[in-house]
């Protein structure tokens, strides 16, 4: 089990429950099938709760003009929401990078170690980025709830209830590899431009990158994690083909990788 010592604890488990009893994943509802497998960059974004909407709009506007000067592929306009209008609605109706801003302004209030509640936000302003082809694309806004939310819920302690402007949002960057390392280092080291820039306005910002390269700004590290992620993904992959036979077809970015066969040997 020393391959996936570092993993979250989540998907450490369930990768353990996979390879004890691989028959055990082919209900949809076990915990491994709910899992979103991919190494993400995960952020919060905070303002005290008397900085003022205008104040708001005003610091993500400049955020957002930074956006547009980065490599991404898309940038969206600013969205300012309120009320109902912070609510997704259904998957495919409207603009698709929109529904992805509004779908992050629910905040939530941890209720004990296993449950936490929805909030819906009384107001939110943002935007979106398409960092570019097979990273997902990431929201940088910031939202007010009638109650407390919780910030740092991926935090080793207890999260932290906060009832200042606050977002908390992440992007899983690792299949830009799909496309090329230096496609992967472009998406994911833009977003982290972005939050330097965020933090240099004066916004507080908080992040947890699962491939350390926030930490470390080591673009080897950066391609290391995400090469070792690979593996495992596309052993699991296999084990699970495998394991389904002919009859269905296991899919994803990863069997869309070029070395998806020699990545499942390795």
């Amino acid at each position: 089990m020393r391959i996936v010592d570092d993993l979250v604890p989540g998907f450490r488990r369930a990768y353990a429950k996979m390879v004890a009893d691989p028959s055990e994943v082919v209900d949809a509802r076990h915990p491994f099938a709910q899992i979103t497998m991919g190494l993400h960059l995960c952020y919060e974004l905070d303002l005290p709760p008397e900085c003022s909407d205008a104040q708001v709009a005003e610091s993500l506007a400049r955020l957002h003009q930074t956006a547009r000067d980065l490599p991404f592929d898309s940038v969206t306009p600013v969205f300012q929401v309120a009320g109902a209008d912070c609510e997704p609605g259904t998957w495919g109706e409207g603009e698709p990078l929109e529904w992805f801003f509004k779908h992050f302004t629910t905040g939530y209030r941890e209720i004990d170690d296993d449950e936490s509640k929805p909030v819906r936000a009384l107001t939110a302003v943002g935007f979106t980025v398409a960092p570019g082809r097979r990273c997902e694309p990431a929201t940088f806004g910031l939202a007010r709830y009638p109650e407390a939310v919780t910030a740092h819920p991926e935090s080793d302690g207890p999260g932290v209830a906060t009832l200042g402007w606050h977002w908390h949002t992440c992007c899983k960057t690792q299949y830009a590899s799909v496309v090329s390392d230096e496609h992967l280092i472009r998406c994911h080291r833009s977003l982290v431009s972005l939050l330097d820039e965020a933090a240099a306005i004066g916004i507080g910002v908080t992040v947890r990158d699962e491939t350390h390269y926030w930490e470390t700004r080591d673009a080897n590290r950066l391609i290391d994690e995400v090469h070792r992620m690979n593996r495992i993904v596309a052993k699991l992959a296999g084990r699970l083909g495998d394991m389904v036979g002919k009859d269905f077809k296991v899919g994803g970015s990863i069997t869309d990788h070029p070395r998806f066969e020699h990545l499942e040997m390795e």
